[in-house]
């Protein structure tokens, strides 16, 4: 199995097994039948274009595949074999397999199939399946995981394609050359207005641009840049300025990002918290809204508790 060092747990998911030690389905061992549909050799990686359309057989066939049926589970099958991370074409190869009962000849359910040959879970390949689409839809090349498609999946559903990859290609840009997370894309989507306030789909990358630099996603916010001095501008700085250096400047800029960054959250939080939610927590659960209470009015006296303004000593002022 490849290896999930570096790979976010949130974006990891459950792989599929690559193809050292599991033994290969009948299907992929046929290479004539693969090369001669895609061109490719039976351990090429296949691409999303080269997979066949989905298409829906009745669940009550039972007859043997035939020869196109027998074309695409080989193609489908070399697509899963050489799987790594690639949701677009491992959900795409696994829909055509489950719609088209491709896995009937030797297998009774999809379910049995993915757990004898793939020794995959249901949930897991379910979630490629309904994945693929919108990574195909917003990345074609297919830089894009599972868990950044999970995450896109509402907006393509709820406010398009146009929104979903606005939404992709504006994180992306505030990112720069930091990798973009499931997290990342979750952040964006939580700030989207309702669908019908949106005037056009591209609208939704004001959006998040905005909220970036108002610190209302500090995820997305840009981080402040460092700018070296030459030692001659340094030192001028440390004699003329009260013995500040470069790099206590840039601390304190660096400084200043993350409480501007704090205060949008606790806004945030400000904001989440209904003037009435105290009561009603603590009739639906007294302990545990008590618990709650406790925990939100103890973060918050410690934040305050750094904020305390410090005598000479550094000794914080009462």
């Amino acid at each position: 199995m490849p290896s999930t060092e570096g790979i976010e747990p949130d974006e990891r998911g459950e792989e599929l097994k690559a193809s050292t030690g599991t033994p290969q389905p009948p299907a992929v061992r046929s290479a004539g039948v693969v090369s001669a549909i895609t061109g490719a050799g039976v351990s090429t990686p296949l691409s999303v274009a080269q997979l066949p359309t989905p298409y829906d057989v009745a669940e009550t066939v039972n007859a043997p595949l035939d020869d196109r049926e027998r074309e695409h589970l080989a193609v489908c099958e070399q697509a899963l074999t050489g799987f790594r991370k690639s949701v677009i074409v491992a959900g795409k190869a696994l829909e055509v397999i489950n719609r088209g009962r491709l896995y009937r000849e030797t297998h009774s359910t999809f379910v049995e199939y993915l757990d004898d040959v793939w020794e995959i879970r249901k949930s897991q390949a379910y979630r490629m399946i309904e994945a693929w689409p919108v990574a195909a839809a917003v990345s074609p090349i297919g830089d894009i995981n599972e868990g950044q498609a999970r995450q896109l999946q509402p907006v393509f559903k709820d406010y398009g394609h146009e929104a979903a990859l606005a939404v992709y290609r504006e994180v992306k840009a505030l990112r720069g050359d930091r990798k973009v997370t499931a997290a990342d894309l979750a952040e964006a989507r939580a700030i989207l207005p309702p669908p019908r306030q949106l005037a056009r789909p591209e609208q939704v990358r004001e959006v998040i641009a905005l909220a970036a630099a108002e610190g209302r996603a500090p995820r997305l916010a840009t981080p402040v840049a460092r700018h070296p001095e030459p030692a001659a501008e340094k030192n001028h700085h440390s004699s003329e300025e009260g013995g500040v250096t470069s790099e206590q400047v840039n601390a304190g800029a660096e400084a200043i990002a993350i409480m501007e960054r704090a205060v949008a959250q606790q806004r945030q939080i400000y904001d989440a918290v209904p003037p009435d939610v105290r009561e009603a927590a603590l009739l639906y659960d007294p302990a545990r809204g008590e618990l709650l209470r406790s925990e939100l009015r103890q973060y918050a006296t410690r934040t305050a508790y750094r904020m305390r303004n410090k005598d000479t000593t550094g000794e914080a002022e009462t």
